[in-house]
């Protein structure tokens, strides 16, 4: 399969308009694959008001006119599967999910399971990365039954973020990656990070910060969690209560970590980021 191909089968249904609110751009879709991905080629500031100028690259990428260089390659360090996996589930209209499947070879009377997609997809586009050419063998549909035979484990990993503001600076994580709630608009619920300091940076005056609580419907009793002081090998429990608030939709909930200045100790690395879902539930 072409890198080409692999693009043509995705962007049909996928739900960039988020990102570039006027209408449908295969470079931003370019763009965005790759940053969450875990490449930095394509810096993407998201609300900016990009035009097809702005990403000529990424549109010869798109449509096979561009090949991906070893330097577009070795931007991808580490290849971010779990981030890639995230964004295919978020911008993936839940509608669309069968179509993906039949656009990969996947067969429609094959059982739906929203996690393994996406994570065949985001296993598919490593390939590409990981070949020596802008070819791979075309794996999703194969990928995709064996996630289905042998579902991976969602318990605790480590998480190496692409960047971060102090060297030495690690994530070992107990709870969920990005989990989804799926709520009622009227919903009040808990969200719980639980992780471990696995690097050799002592944590002090962190506090975790709800970055776009401005911008999402969901509301949280507080936008600032003190972290406590934390040394390497010790673990760390935190709890937010959240609120639905009455309203439908999905929203990305963007929690970072940051220092006693408010910088971000983890730049763009989505680590304890979680998503909601509400909707109108009739209670008896």
């Amino acid at each position: 399969m072409l890198v080409k191909t692999y693009f043509e089968r995705l962007y049909p249904h996928i739900r960039t308009e988020v990102y570039y609110p006027s209408r449908k751009n295969s470079g931003i879709f370019v763009t965005l694959c790759f940053c969450a991905a875990g490449s930095n080629h394509f810096p993407f500031k998201k609300g900016k008001r990009y035009t097809s100028e702005d990403v000529p690259l990424q549109r010869k990428l798109y449509d096979g006119t561009r090949t991906m260089t070893v330097d577009i390659k070795s931007s991808f360090h580490p290849f971010n599967e779990d981030g890639l996996a995230a964004f295919y589930k978020e911008n993936i209209e839940t509608a669309k999910m069968r179509d993906v499947m039949i656009a990969f070879g996947i067969p429609p009377t094959s059982e739906m399971n929203e996690d393994c997609l996406c994570r065949a997809l985001a296993i598919q586009f490593r390939a590409f990365i990981e070949s020596d050419t802008d070819e791979a063998d075309d794996i999703a549909a194969m990928e995709y039954q064996k996630l289905l035979a042998e579902p991976k484990e969602e318990t605790a990993e480590t998480y190496h973020p692409a960047s971060v503001l102090y060297p030495g600076d690690q994530i070992y994580f107990k709870s969920k990656f990005r989990p989804t709630y799926q709520v009622n608009i009227y919903e009040k619920f808990q969200h719980t990070w639980e992780f471990e300091n696995t690097g050799t940076q002592v944590w002090r005056g962190r506090r975790l910060y709800f970055l776009n609580h401005n911008a999402v419907r969901p509301r949280a009793d507080a936008n600032y969690i003190d972290i406590p002081d934390t040394p390497p090998h010790k673990g760390v429990k935190i709890t937010v209560s959240m609120d639905a608030r009455g309203f439908e939709g999905k929203s990305e909930c963007k929690w970072i970590m940051v220092d006693s200045d408010d910088n971000d100790c983890f730049p763009n690395s989505n680590t304890f980021t979680f998503l909601v879902s509400a909707k109108f539930e009739y209670q008896k």
